[in-house]
């Protein structure tokens, strides 16, 4: 096998065999070497890994459903993000609540300054506003409170604001996380829907809105197994919005270690 520097993400034509049955014997027997973690360097059999096993996962599935699969989640992403502007499901559709709005935004990067805000608070004293009721919620999940206790804080909101979309997403979210079903996003989203007709906003977004988005997206992927729609999004994510990589670093080393699990099933097949 021609050695590369793993680290490097390589165009997917590039994972692609010329000779199926000879690479992909020598890709099964490699991977079987590295995953008993043979060789002296930890670092590099461990970057090796990751190449082979995307070898072995992207030709399992082929070209075709790879570059389909990452075409419908380009398609989805009809977004861009400005941060300068305060959307109506940040700020309810009153402008007045902006500059409010970005202190908080800004205050989610720091958790000291956040705390100075006090988000419990501003959510009692500005119910008009369901993003607050969210942050809210972040906060609770920061400082490690109970789940029973923000999950009942997330049922009260919703039950509050029933349509406000990045409640639901948050719901969609922590649901998946638990192994469990929501109802908005499912197997036909990416057909059906666009991130703008989701999040009922124009092409241009706030990053806060992407991110809600993204989570919701990730842990149902995840939930659901759906590895190959995974890559996808991480495709997706790194294509349309670079300047945001650092936000979902921890994303991507897990779709990859997923691929790694993949690998073990198909070849135990």
């Amino acid at each position: 096998m021609t050695m590369h520097n793993y680290e490097e993400e390589l165009p997917i034509e590039d994972y692609i065999y010329t000779e199926a049955v000879k690479e992909r014997h020598e890709d099964i027997q490699r991977f079987k070497e590295l995953i008993a973690n043979e060789g002296d360097d930890q670092e590099a059999s461990a970057i090796e890994l990751l190449y082979v096993s995307k070898r072995l996962f992207y030709n399992h599935f082929g070209l075709d459903k790879i570059l389909a699969c990452r075409t419908l989640m380009l398609n989805f992403f009809d977004v861009e993000i400005n941060d300068d502007i305060i959307s109506k499901n940040l700020n309810a559709g009153n402008a007045e609540n902006d500059e409010l709005i970005d202190e908080v935004l800004n205050s989610l990067t720091d958790i000291d300054d956040l705390k100075k805000l006090n988000p419990k608070k501003l959510a009692n004293r500005y119910p008009e506003l369901p993003f607050l009721s969210l942050v809210k919620i972040i906060y609770m999940e920061i400082m490690e409170e109970p789940d029973k206790k923000i999950q009942k804080q997330l049922d009260e909101a919703l039950s509050i604001y029933p349509e406000d979309i990045l409640l639901k997403l948050h719901k969609e979210t922590t649901l998946n996380r638990n192994e469990q079903q929501g109802s908005i996003i499912n197997q036909s989203l990416f057909e059906h829907q666009t991130a703008s007709t989701l999040l009922g906003t124009d092409k241009i977004i706030h990053s806060f809105e992407l991110m809600c988005l993204h989570n919701a997206l990730y842990e149902y992927l995840i939930n659901e197994k759906e590895i190959l729609m995974l890559d996808a999004l991480m495709f997706a994510s790194q294509t349309l919005f670079p300047e945001w990589e650092d936000a979902w670093s921890d994303k991507e080393v897990y779709s990859e270690i997923l691929k790694v699990e993949f690998c073990k099933l198909i070849i135990g097949e």
